[in-house]
């Protein structure tokens, strides 16, 4: 009964455990081994001793455990014990940063704390302070080496710490005065006392030494220690008390002075304590006016530290007498070192901070006035600071020649946020390239070097064509990386000197100076700078990994010529670029007093063409489509007019960009498709069969209208046959709506609607190109057209597009055919359908049925009931 109370009290010594518990194998136990004598110390003859060793031995007697004590220095132990290396570190204390890599066991073996050691010639410091500027010995990875640091950076005490790897390392240096001091726990001073090194009262953190192992290695190893110290901790006569008395008892040797040293002391110890009394009234006042000063002095040297800026202060000679911390760190040298520098030494030093002394012959006078200016200067890292200087003379009592004394004001990182603001004031955030009010500055420049060297400038003003569409169809960060692109491109073709600068959204100006004093040589020089853009700009761009393609219309002014004030010159370069817009786009123009009345032409049109749609003056007239089989009629294009009061018929070619510039031509566009499926409905009624009508459609339909529900509404509601309507659209417009054109084209291929593509050849299509399109009829530009027969590159085109266009399984239609032979050369290359003026111009509703008509008459008797190209294509 009495056994079973002491085993559940936990009280029974481990010699009885050992007993009742016998071990039948032993286990290995790999344990840290440095020396940190007296609590584990190597000796010269490769023998283990100290305090840990035999503790750790006899519980490994008594647990069975074979002891591999592997030697390293102490920096090694963690890290070897996290790779696995080591089961057990013996002798460390506990921190948090540790505790996130290691288990530590709960029951501290022994209590330890940080002392500070000293040389015995060292001044002794009373406290941290007394460590300032002096060079301290830490044990590299050690608790306590880690805690001065931060203590000495807390209350801002500059030490120089050297770092070792080993315990007898650190005092060795102190023993030779290679340091001024020693940090380490208080219990490896045991084993390193000698007459040399002496404690300091300077203690702090006092911790637990304990045993520990790699975060969740062996709980129980940690556990069947706790227990062992617990056991041993409360036995006076267990190895735990005798290990103490044998290696941590701190041992004084005393030995009896012989009688004549003793009474020459007493001697010696009589004529001081007579001597101290006479001085010490006298002492007792100095030093009570001493410590005041001192006081002051201190109070003044922290205030001045605490300064962000420069301090410092040299007399005559040009020694430095005062500087505080900030001066220090900038010329890299020590605060104790401060008062043996002259200013020869500070300029050897840093050069670069040479104008830092300029100026100071002249406060070397009587009569002197402080000086005050910013210097941009370096510092002995070689950074580039700012700093506002302000030297101020002053004399004292006991000189005639003043000192100066240099206070810098540290301005870099408002003279940095300074930059930055005007940066910003002046440049595009986009590209960051100048925007209009750096752009004024630099023509207004320009100008009055023009004018007074007699030479001429130009300035470009950059529109990009179709920009808009590229935003809307893939967003404003792709539009934005075009902008960027665009923007290098420009840069790269410029002198350096010229300007490169954005308006704003898609416009850009470069501004050309010092071109040739001929105005004519000048605009030559220039248009061939606005050749190389359009070249430039024309090339592929590769946006968020998809291919586009963006041309540019280019307004060139030469200056002083054309215009001699910023604003005009400007204004009139916006007026030749909307005039290169107007004529086709992706080209320049050089101003010209006459494109000021295209100019406004083009606004008085677009207030017109409001108010034309609104009293319906805009009109239709039809061009026929013809078959190569007998001439055979089978459809019509819809081309639009405009019946203007006062000037009669106008041109689409001069009133569709405006309306697409301001986007009436969705409403316009809307009237045509409307009229069209209209004009179909009433044949199918009157005459029991229609021809197919085509339809253009504009970039902007294609954009920004609901088309394809539009078109839907109007087939639902006029109840015509789908393939009756055939939807034309530009290669231009395809390649610059690329993404969003593809996909109304299938939507509309999906109504049953028939789609052509017109212009081709004029662009960048390829066949890859047209196989993703939903297309049925394929139209050759006029252009190619009109040199045959008898041009071989046309004729090379021509048959390249029609072979093309029949691998592809789409009709091919020529426009613009004028003359026979020009019709007999496309019959034989097998071209199956014309229009052109062979046959008619655009003609009206009534022209066509009078002329028409007498077919689709007949083919309804026949049976046909229905003309469309849908049914010529299945002949």
């Amino acid at each position: 009964m009495f056994l079973a109370t002491v085993l559940g009290c936990g009280l029974l010594t481990p010699d009885v455990l050992a007993s009742e518990e016998p071990k039948e194998r032993k286990s290995s136990l790999r344990v840290a081994m440095f020396n940190a004598p007296p609590i584990m110390e190597l000796t010269e003859d490769n023998q283990r001793r100290g305090f840990m060793v035999e503790l750790l031995e006899e519980m490994a007697k008594k647990e069975g455990w074979e002891i591999q004590w592997v030697h390293l220095d102490w920096p090694e132990a963690i890290p070897r014990t996290l790779n696995n290396d080591i089961d057990l570190i013996p002798f460390i204390a506990y921190s948090e940063t540790r505790a996130e890599l290691l288990d530590y066991n709960e029951e501290g073996i022994l209590t330890g704390w940080g002392q500070v050691y000293t040389h015995f010639k060292e001044p002794m410091p009373e406290n941290i302070f007394g460590l300032e500027g002096r060079t301290i010995g830490i044990i590299k990875n050690e608790v306590y080496g880690i805690k001065i640091a931060n203590l000495c950076e807390l209350f801002n005490i500059e030490c120089n710490f050297i770092e070792v790897s080993t315990y007898r390392e650190a005092f060795e240096l102190l023993s030779k005065r290679s340091v001024a001091g020693v940090v380490t726990s208080n219990l490896v001073s045991y084993g390193y006392d000698n007459e040399l090194i002496r404690k300091t009262p300077i203690v702090f953190e006092p911790r637990k030494v304990l045993f520990a192992t790699a975060k969740n290695a062996n709980p129980q190893l940690l556990k069947t220690i706790d227990r062992y110290t617990r056991l041993w901790r409360f036995d006076e006569n267990s190895i735990y008390y005798q290990l103490k008395d044998k290696y941590l008892r701190e041992i004084t040797h005393e030995e009896p002075l012989p009688p004549w040293i003793l009474y020459t002391l007493l001697i010696i110890l009589g004529l001081l304590l007579l001597a101290a009394l006479i001085v010490y009234l006298l002492r007792k006042q100095v030093k009570v006016q001493t410590q005041d000063l001192e006081d002051q002095s201190d109070q003044i040297r922290q205030i001045i530290n605490l300064v962000p800026h420069m301090i410092f202060a040299s007399n005559a000679n040009g020694k430095l007498i005062l500087a505080n911390r900030y001066a220090a760190n900038f010329f890299g040298i020590n605060m104790s070192d401060i008062e043996g520098y002259k200013q020869k030494d500070l300029i050897s030093q840093v050069p670069k901070a040479k104008n830092l002394f300029e100026d100071e012959q002249l406060l070397l006078r009587r009569d002197a006035h402080a000086i005050q200016r910013e210097v941009a200067t370096h510092n002995v890292e070689g950074q580039k600071i700012t700093l506002k200087i302000s030297k101020v003379p002053f004399v004292t009592r006991y000189s005639r020649i003043p000192s100066v004394v240099t206070v810098g004001v540290d301005i870099t990182e408002a003279k940095e946020y300074e930059k930055q603001i005007q940066h910003m004031a002046q440049h595009d955030s986009l590209t960051q390239l100048p925007n209009r009010l750096l752009l004024n500055d630099r023509i207004h420049q320009s100008l009055a070097l023009t004018q007074r060297y007699e030479q001429n400038g130009a300035v470009l003003f950059i529109d990009l064509d179709y920009f808009k569409n590229i935003n809307d169809s893939l967003g404003h960060m792709a539009g934005d990386n075009l902008l960027q692109e665009v923007a290098k491109r420009l840069k790269g073709i410029v002198r350096e000197g010229d300007t490169v600068a954005r308006l704003g959204g898609d416009e850009f100006i470069i501004q050309l100076s010092q071109l040739d004093r001929d105005a004519e040589q000048a605009e030559r020089d220039a248009c061939l700078i606005a050749e190389k853009i359009n070249f430039a700009l024309a090339q592929e761009y590769q946006v968020d990994g998809q291919k586009l393609f963006s041309t540019a219309s280019i307004g060139i002014v030469i200056y002083p010529r054309d215009a001699n004030t910023e604003e005009s010159i400007i204004q009139r370069a916006d007026t030749a670029m909307y005039y290169a817009k107007s004529m086709g786009r992706n080209r320049y123009a050089v101003f010209k007093r006459e494109m000021e009345k295209v100019v406004v032409r083009n606004h008085m049109l677009e207030r017109e063409l409001r108010k034309a749609l609104v009293e319906s003056r805009l009109l239709l007239r039809f061009q026929p489509q013809i078959t190569s089989d007998n001439d055979e009629f089978i459809g019509v294009e819809a081309l639009l007019r405009w019946n203007h009061p006062s000037e009669g018929i106008i041109s689409p070619a001069e009133f569709i960009p405006i309306a697409e510039e301001n986007h009436l031509i969705i409403p316009i566009g809307e009237w045509v498709l409307k009229k069209v499926c209209y004009q179909i409905k009433y044949w199918l009624q009157q005459y029991g069969a229609s021809p197919f009508i085509t339809v253009n459609l504009s970039a902007v339909q294609i954009r920004h209208s609901d088309l394809v529900s539009y078109i839907k509404k109007l087939l639902d509601k006029t109840k015509i046959p789908p393939s009756l309507l055939e939807l034309e659209v530009t290669e231009t417009v395809l390649l610059h709506e690329a993404r969003i054109s593809i996909d109304v084209l299938q939507e509309l291929k999906k109504l049953g609607v028939r789609l052509s593509i017109d212009d081709f050849g004029t662009g960048y299509s390829s066949l890859t190109y047209l196989k993703k399109l939903p297309l049925d009829k394929l139209k050759i530009d006029r252009s190619f057209i009109k040199d045959i027969p008898g041009d071989p590159d046309s004729e090379t085109i021509i048959r390249t597009v029609i072979g093309m266009s029949h691998d592809l399984g789409l009709e091919v239609i020529a426009e613009g055919v004028e003359t026979k032979e020009q019709l007999d050369y496309l019959r034989k290359e097998r071209c199956s359908l014309f229009q052109g003026f062979y046959f008619d111009p655009p003609i009206t509703i009534e022209q066509i049925e009078e002329k028409y008509f007498a077919q689709v008459k007949q083919k309804a008797k026949a049976g046909n009931t229905i003309i469309n190209f849908q049914d010529y294509s299945k002949k």
